[in-house]
């Protein structure tokens, strides 16, 4: 009696899921690998890991305030500068391809 076994499946039954170390929530993954990693790691659910992300208050405001003239007169400057230099470089790639 020969029995014939297909090595290319890999069934892990028990491995799809496991529980947050902080909240206990049920985490499920879909391929084995990234399972032995977080179990490796010791890894947080993504609302755990949002917890510990701290921001402060004063970045937030900062972020939301528009931007000063000079701030925008800045980028447009650089906008400017990264267009003519794309331009430089396909004109170089351009010429270069002619010559053949």
């Amino acid at each position: 009696m020969i029995f014939i076994i297909d090595m290319r499946k890999r069934h892990w039954k028990d491995r799809k899921n496991r529980r947050c170390p902080d909240c206990r929530k049920m985490i499920t993954y879909t391929r084995k690998d990234t399972f032995d990693r977080a179990v490796g790691n010791n890894s947080v659910c993504k609302s755990c890991a949002q917890i510990d992300r701290k921001v402060s208050m004063d970045t937030i405001e900062k972020l939301k305030q528009p931007k000063t003239f000079e701030h925008k007169k800045q980028i447009s400057i650089g906008m400017k500068m990264y267009w003519k230099r794309l331009k430089r470089e396909e004109y170089k790639e351009v010429k270069w391809l002619t010559l053949d």
